[in-house]
Formats: structure tokens, sequence, C-alpha cells
């Protein structure tokens, strides 16, 4: 089965990384893929105000952050009325392996997870499955 190739520019993404040099290069790399619509917040609450503004398609998210960390961020996605979209996916920055961490992502709906520093065939390959099931 052949899948037609992605056209990134239609799309918007998020990235949510609280450090600055790190948010940098995901966003080179998601530019490099293609996508022309990037947004970016330095923690969950910035990036919560960014969803209700901007709605984007997607979401690459770092899970270690404060004040408001990664997971905080999902909660108050998926249960907020400010949002347009809810279930709009998200992928998870992590260095966690810990069965803990995943297990909470995953009960809150996140759609995927990303090793940092994430590797541009990496995340392309996981934004290219989310984006395949819209």
């Amino acid at each position: 089965m052949d899948r037609k190739p992605v056209d990134y520019g239609q799309y918007s993404i998020l990235v949510i990384e609280d450090q600055p040099f790190v948010r940098r290069t995901i966003m080179q790399i998601l530019s490099q893929i293609g996508f022309r619509s990037i947004a970016e917040a330095d923690n969950g609450e910035t990036g919560m105000r960014e969803c209700i503004r901007a709605t984007p398609d997607v979401i690459v998210c770092d899970i270690d952050m404060k004040p408001v960390s990664g997971l905080q961020f999902l909660a108050e996605l998926r249960a907020s009325a400010e949002v347009r979209n809810r279930r709009t996916p998200v992928v998870f920055l992590t260095n966690h392996t810990e069965s803990e961490i995943v297990k909470k992502a995953m009960s809150l709906g996140v759609n995927g997870f990303v090793v940092k520093p994430p590797s541009f065939g990496a995340l392309k390959e996981r934004v290219d499955r989310l984006l395949a099931g819209r």
C-alpha cells in the first residue's frame, strides 16, 4: 500500500520545550521536514495559551518542564473547554524510560514518544504516523 507524500505545508505544529537550544533544534528539523507553520512555547502554560490561540494540528512537547510539565499540559489540554481540538495529537520528547511516567502519559492520551535529542528520522516517522491518521 503506497502512501501519498504528506504535504507538511498544510499543517501547523506546536513545539513546547523549555530549553531554547533544544526548541530551536526541533523547529529546524520540522522546517527541514517541510512544515511552514511552526509555533513555539517555553512551557506547558504558554503552550496551552498557544493551543487556544492557534489550534495546531500536532504538538511536540517535552515532559520535564517547569512550572507546568508536559504531563500537566496534556491533562489540561485533554480536559480544556477553551481549546478547539482537545484531541490534537501530542508527541512527548523524553529521556524517560520509567514505566510510571510512560503509563501516566498513556493514561492521559499521549499519541507517541520520541527520545531526546530527536533525530530527523525519528521525528519525521512519528509525525508522519500521526498525520496519516487524520
